[in-house]
């Protein structure tokens, strides 16, 4: 007996069709957040 992950039973990801998409999109968010807010603390400081 091997207890060998079959990637055959993965769900798909629910939006973008590969979960490394999706966390691609995650963290490409996080940074146009980061540099947002960064423009908005020196436009108002």
């Amino acid at each position: 007996m091997t207890n060998k992950i079959d990637n055959k039973d993965e769900e798909p990801a629910p939006f973008f069709g590969s979960w490394k998409k999706i966390y691609a999109f995650v963290f490409g968010e996080l940074i146009f957040l980061i540099i947002l807010f960064y423009i908005f603390t020196k436009v108002f400081e």
